[in-house]
């Protein structure tokens, strides 16, 4: 990468990366809270919608936080999810049911109740150390935090191949410490390791900045694991401590330019 290229993401990250970036972003919910447990959930049910217009995921997810009140943690433990979600398969969010959110709400549920303190950051603490203590354990952190999900849910990927955009983004929101936007609360996982979340802004920006290569036929690559892996290596030319940091300067690149 050239020096120009990373200067010019350095100061694409500085412009982007600030509290006002929240305004609009769905990484507002989780600033609403106090405790860290309740900031956990909303940035799960805030990130698992985070697809299609920004207004329409705005809506969906102030709809859910709305219910929980001043405790979402509070809210899941009590049961009241399955009261809010009708039965069947009723849409409430594109091509998510009122099921599909009960199912997602009450794993998460579980994952409280089974959680060594009472928060999500240290369930899911004891299953890194778990798959970390294994001979053959690799897995990337979406992957641990995937797989833990029941096989009927399906707010979460369930191939080894999945970019898992959303689950990666939340994984930024949680671990990057020392951010106007980004909570920093899971510090017991390195930022370093992060892998970059794949939006379709992302993904446009990096090709058009020669991050990412195309195929020797001229097509651009699909968002995958492998392509996750690349842009992160590639970024961390330029935030060797902190690669998705660069999320900030491609993402809002990417809606400036669209009129987002």
């Amino acid at each position: 990468m050239d020096e120009k290229t990373k200067e010019l993401l350095i100061n694409l990250s500085d412009k982007y990366e600030k509290r006002e970036f929240i305004e609009k972003d769905p990484s507002r919910f989780m600033h609403d809270y106090k405790e860290n447990r309740d900031k956990e959930v909303a940035a799960f049910i805030a990130s698992a919608l985070s697809f299609g217009r920004r207004e329409q995921i705005l809506s969906h997810v102030k709809k859910i936080l709305d219910e929980c009140g001043s405790s979402p943690a509070d809210w899941l433990l009590s049961g009241k999810h399955n009261e809010f979600f009708d039965e069947g398969e009723k849409s409430f969010y594109r091509y998510f049911s009122h099921n599909d959110l009960k199912i997602y709400c009450e794993n998460l549920s579980s994952f409280l109740k089974n959680s060594p303190d009472g928060t999500l950051g240290s369930y899911f603490r004891s299953l890194y150390e778990e798959e970390r203590g294994k001979e053959d354990g690799r897995k990337y952190l979406h992957q641990i935090v995937c797989s833990a999900f029941s096989a009927d849910c399906a707010l979460v990927p369930r191939t080894k191949t999945s970019a898992a955009k959303k689950v990666n983004m939340m994984l930024r929101w949680l671990v990057r410490k020392d951010s106007p936007v980004d909570l920093g609360i899971w510090t017991w996982f390195s930022q370093e390791n992060l892998l970059m979340p794949l939006d379709t802004h992302v993904m446009s920006e990096s090709y058009k900045l020669n991050l990412l290569l195309k195929t020797p036929s001229g097509k651009e690559k699909s968002a995958s694991l492998k392509t996750a892996i690349i842009l992160t290596e590639v970024m961390k030319e330029v935030f060797p401590l902190d690669p998705v940091r660069a999320d900030f300067a491609l993402f809002g690149l990417g809606v400036d330019e669209n009129g987002i």
